[in-house]
């Protein structure tokens, strides 16, 4: 027996040599692709690990703050302090600090929105300002904001300017005094008003005099002494009460310094010499806010004699055409300079006497994801109706725009008078920019020095806000919330947590909104360091009974949000924010494993399918060879013993070639393949030929001798009479079922690895991890994947070729029939690659379903977008099954016809 499979070898050789091929590409291909997929899996782990830690590990909310939310999607929002104010105890905060395990535990208190308020001027023209006799303007301030969508026009305030002297009275009315010495009320003292919004409360009426000013309620205005009109900023600078120690070690805050000194860590409230409360606070370099102040200002017909400001003359002469003599611009930045160097000043104290709190935001959310921002409604008296007078008391403009977010005011319990409210002490500054870097794939929103990025997330979003990001106003119910400009300790919260001192819901009891936990000897997303997490974590929440996110191993999760069109000018928008996803780098790492596993088992079937064909296409050329052994008196077991010899021969041979060709073509293509993995394909090559050969060599030994040497000729069936080509070729592909179900089948499984390739890419994008970690891991792998699968594909499609390869030698004598019969050579040509497209359309329909099965699976739900993919993948799989079948095709060439017609 082993002579004659030695003999079957060396005398067929052609056919030999295209088995061992064949093995040999499989062989070759399971040790290449396979270290493909281990190279990929072990770059996927050194990304997800390298990017493990984010700056902190756990993060404690109070109860019942995680909204439902945060919990159905597995999220953290990135402003996730938005209307937490207070909740945790001092106690519950001094028992995180103290659980083992515990490295940092640095807390936030947030406190709330105090308005800092500063009139900048805009001198007057030298040229308006020489201009005798008197003069009246009319100055309108335009607030823009998002990306210039925004443009809410403040009610026009004046200036009047006159030649005689000003005199003040009680009430702080402003007097003309006449030439006669007689007086003339020009500037009546400010009023109260309900309507905190209306040109009573947000105009001016400035009245100046070329020889005293404003009759000293303000110096003059420049060295030229000229008037001014003014642009009143009220900013929205919120106050947050940090652990400095903890804080220092957590993000580096003291490093950040720029000038100044650090907080100190038990700086707390303290008193001036006359009794007022103080507390120490550093101030942000940048206010964070994108906004900026166009200011307008037009010389309105000189009046014949004194004019009276009254709210009923300003509304009058809002109507009356005037001439520009000044357009001005100044951005949120540059005020808020002036307003740093103002309170830095020795011996400028800042009063807060009222602050403001924000409540979150709540979205509506949508079958795709995409969440919806819910407006909300703020009445006016949060703003103190009755106490509002002047603009440069008033607050924003930006309060009527959209708000998101419902505000409550806190006011001190002294009314009018706030001698005795606290003073904000500057002792330093800080620059966000300098705060200590976190990895960008890992990132967590640190609660309180930089705003979320929210990005537009569609072509007419960017367009609306030229291509920048949308950031936050004035408006402190806006969905962009205002980054934190004022810190200070803990310490100091009963000076602004005061229930005595200050109305509304206070927090003095439990007073920390957050504490953000790292966890000491945490490695990357190994056991031990996970369990270290999931350890402090449980003791923390049994221990405190706070809401407990464990934030290690997450990644920004890029989140649609969809904005309705505002009040004043923004269109809708679409836009991109990142949101926390917990647990990503645990499902990466989960999801490469199954990936791993199942192009393994891809790999492995369609090199079994296609040695098995392989196989089969040599045990029928050599048919009536078995069937003459058998009638001499070979058993069935001797004839299935030879044929799976000399497939375990061929599969030895291909497995040792396949071993020596695979390490340096792995190398070739920059992937890790081992020695040892290189020799594991010596007997998965031979199981495979053996697995692959077994079905082939029992048919082989079951068939009877006399029918083998016999003609092969079918039984007689139902005639059909096809119409064209592509009907004969439907004939002729199911006239053998269980070779096209071969070819079909092997054609299948490259396609549903393409398919389930192209759903890992989308599913690292938006399903199995959606965060900007999982889309870093998705374009290393991509590269390395695809061309491992496109191998895959290449043995299914070579598989459906050897199908018409070995159709067209069985029908070659049929064939040459047809030839006689006049058809062209072309016209046969058109059948074979017409067989070859039919089963390359039934393998690539059943390899897309396979695969978007194999989505659903992997991924947990199928996404819309995949069944796209899935038929773009489908008609790739036909054409280059359609392109292969020219191959056999050109064999027509060369059949001997007239040898062919005399043999039958």
């Amino acid at each position: 027996m082993g002579r004659l499979t030695w003999s079957q070898l060396r005398f067929r050789a052609p056919r030999t040599i295209a088995l061992l091929a064949g093995m040999l590409v499989a062989a070759t291909a399971f040790t290449v692709l396979t270290a493909a997929a281990r190279t990929a899996q072990l770059r996927t782990v050194g990304t997800v690990s390298a990017h493990f830690r984010p700056a902190y590990d756990i993060l404690v909310r109070p109860k019942r703050s995680r909204t439902e939310l945060e919990s159905r999607t597995g999220t953290v929002q990135p402003n996730f302090l938005s209307g937490i104010y207070g909740g945790i105890t001092m106690a519950q905060y001094r028992r995180v600090q103290h659980i083992p395990g515990v490295q940092v535990a640095a807390p936030i208190a947030m406190v709330g929105y105090a308005l800092e308020r500063l009139a900048i001027p805009v001198p007057l023209p030298a040229s308006d300002y020489r201009r005798p006799g008197r003069q009246l303007y009319r100055y309108t301030t335009t607030w823009v904001s998002a990306g210039g969508t925004t443009r809410i026009t403040q009610p026009a305030s004046y200036l009047y300017l006159t030649p005689d002297r000003l005199g003040r009275s009680n009430a702080g009315a402003a007097d003309e005094i006449l030439p006669d010495r007689s007086r003339v009320g020009v500037c009546p003292g400010p009023a109260a008003t309900a309507n905190p919004f209306s040109p009573a409360a947000q105009s001016n009426g400035w009245c100046w005099s070329k020889i005293n000013g404003t009759a000293g309620l303000f110096v003059a205005g420049g060295p030229d002494h000229r008037a001014f009109a003014t642009v009143d900023w009220a900013f929205p600078m919120l106050i947050a009460a940090i652990d400095p120690v903890a804080e220092a070690r957590l993000d580096g805050l003291n490093r950040a310094i720029t000038s100044g000194l650090y907080l100190a860590e038990n700086a707390g409230d303290g008193r001036t010499p006359y009794g007022q409360p103080t507390f120490p606070v550093l101030s942000a370099t940048e206010s964070g806010i994108g906004e900026y102040a166009v200011t307008q200002v037009q010389r309105l017909p000189a009046p014949r004699g004194p004019v009276t400001l009254t709210p009923a003359r300003m509304t009058r002469e809002a109507a009356v055409a005037g001439q520009t003599v000044l357009t001005t611009r100044m951005f949120a930045q540059q005020a808020y300079r002036q307003v740093l160097g103002l309170t830095a000043k020795p011996g400028r104290d800042e009063i807060v006497g009222k602050y403001w709190t924000a409540g979150p935001t709540r979205y509506l959310r949508d079958s795709d994801g995409t969440l919806t921002a819910v407006q909300a409604r703020n009445p006016r008296s949060v703003w103190q109706p009755g106490q509002v007078t002047i603009a440069l008391l008033a607050p924003p403009m930006d309060e009527t725009q959209s708000q998101y977010r419902v505000l409550q005011g806190h006011g001190y319990g002294g009314g009018q008078d706030i001698t005795g409210a606290p003073l904000a002490q500057m002792v330093g500054e800080f620059d966000q920019a300098k705060i200590r870097p976190f990895d960008p794939l890992s990132r967590v929103p640190l609660g309180e020095y930089q705003p979320a990025t929210v990005a537009p997330a569609d072509a007419a979003s960017r367009r609306a806000l030229h291509g920048g990001d949308l950031l936050p106003s004035l408006n402190l119910g806006g969905y962009v919330s205002q980054p934190v400009n004022l810190i200070t300790t803990l310490a100091a919260l009963p000076a602004l947590e005061n229930g005595s001192s200050f109305s509304g819901n206070l927090h003095a009891s439990d007073p920390i909104s957050v504490i953000r936990v790292r966890v000491a000897g945490v490695t990357g997303p190994n056991p031990v360091s996970l369990e270290r997490i999931r350890e402090v974590a449980r003791q923390i929440a049994v221990g405190t009974g706070l809401n407990v996110d464990i934030v290690a191993g997450s990644s920004p999760q890029p989140t649609t949000v969809s904005l309705p069109a505002g009040k004043f000018g923004q269109p809708p928008l679409e836009l991109t924010e990142g949101w926390v996803k917990k647990g990503v780098a645990v499902a990466i790492l989960t999801a490469v494993d199954k990936k791993s596993v199942v192009l393994f088992t891809l790999i492995l079937v369609v090199c079994v399918l296609f040695v098995a064909n392989s196989a089969t296409a040599a045990v029928r050329g050599r048919r009536r060879e078995l069937g003459v052994l058998a009638c001499l008196g070979w058993t069935r077991s001797r004839l299935f013993g030879t044929v799976l010899g000399e497939l375990a021969v061929i599969g030895l041979a291909a497995g040792v070639l396949g071993a020596a060709a695979a390490l340096p073509l792995a190398g070739a293509v920059g992937l890790h393949a081992s020695p040892l993995r290189a020799l594991l394909a010596i007997p998965i090559a031979v199981a495979v030929a053996l697995i692959a050969g077994a079905v082939p060599a029992w048919l082989a030994a079951r068939a009877e001798p006399v029918a083998s040497v016999r003609p092969p000729a079918l039984a007689v069936r139902r005639g059909h009479n096809p119409g064209g080509i592509t009907a004969l070729a439907l004939v002729n592909v199911t006239r053998t079922p269980g070779r096209t179900v071969v070819g079909a089948l092997s054609l299948a499984v490259g396609v549903a690895a393409l398919t389930l390739l192209t759903a890992v890419t989308v599913t690292f994008r938006g399903i199995v991890v959606g965060s900007l970690l999982g889309n870093a891991v998705a374009v290393q792998v991509r590269g390395v994947d695809y061309v491992a699968v496109s191998a895959t594909v290449a043995l299914g499609v070579l598989a459906v070729a050897d199908v018409l390869f070995l159709n067209i030698r069985e029908r070659a004598t049929e064939l040459a029939t047809i030839r006689s019969f006049g058809w062209r050579e072309s016209a046969l040509a058109r059948l074979v690659v017409t067989e070859g497209t039919v089963i390359g359309i039934a393998g690539s329909l059943v390899g897309a379903a396979l695969g978007l099965a194999a989505t659903a699976e992997f991924a947990g739900r199928l996404p819309g977008r995949m069944l796209a993919d899935a038929a773009c993948v489908a008609a790739i799989g036909v054409l280059i099954t359609a392109g292969a079948a020219l191959l056999p095709a050109r064999l027509l060439r060369r059949l001997p016809v007239a040898y062919l017609l005399a043999e039958e």
